[in-house]
């Protein structure tokens, strides 16, 4: 009998928030979501976790909102060690489970790769990754001219990010070149 040996397709999946350092005794956790808020992290109904290059199904008892902080729970688990065993890792959900968003929206994985034009039609470049360094996400783009590394912009929609077209797989910014 032959194994398949096909490697993980990690492009079929999305990393979603990441388990944190256990809290309590009884196998609870914090939760770093990567989402825009806890109702949309509870939106989904699987979550994974890459184990031993391969996706294992995590089921959750709960995830709910403390104070600040998310702290959720895994079925079955109800201890401090055996909740250990799944500390640190990365959670995914799959992308074909990401619900459809209104026109002029994206995902950041989606606005990867978009080719960038400012209102006069100049193409400023292509999206290589977007980034959030405190004060809002930033759009890094691999410049066509100017010799830069990159350009940082500012995404703030309808002030910076005009729209976005994933059938053009463009975005229309008002930003210059020189900025």
């Amino acid at each position: 009998m032959m194994r398949n040996n096909n490697p993980l397709d990690l492009s079929l999946f999305l990393l979603i928030a990441k388990i944190g350092k256990t809290r309590g005794l009884r196998g609870e956790f914090f939760l770093r979501s990567f989402s825009e808020d806890l109702d949309s992290l509870n939106s989904f109904s699987k979550f994974y976790t890459l184990k031993s290059e391969m996706m294992e199904e995590v089921k959750f008892e709960y995830i709910k909102s403390n104070n600040s902080n998310i702290t959720a729970k895994i079925d079955s688990v109800d201890d401090i060690d055996a909740m250990k065993l799944f500390g640190q890792r990365d959670l995914y959900v799959l992308k074909s489970e990401l619900p459809e968003l209104e026109e002029n929206e994206a995902y950041w994985f989606e606005l990867e790769g978009m080719k960038v034009v400012n209102l006069e039609g100049e193409e400023l470049g292509k999206v290589d990754h977007v980034n959030n360094y405190g004060a809002s996400d930033m759009l890094e783009v691999s410049p066509i001219k100017n010799g830069s590394d990159f350009i940082l912009i500012p995404f703030l929609k309808n002030r910076t990010i005009i729209t976005i077209n994933k059938a053009q797989n463009s975005i229309l910014v008002d930003w210059q070149m020189d900025y």
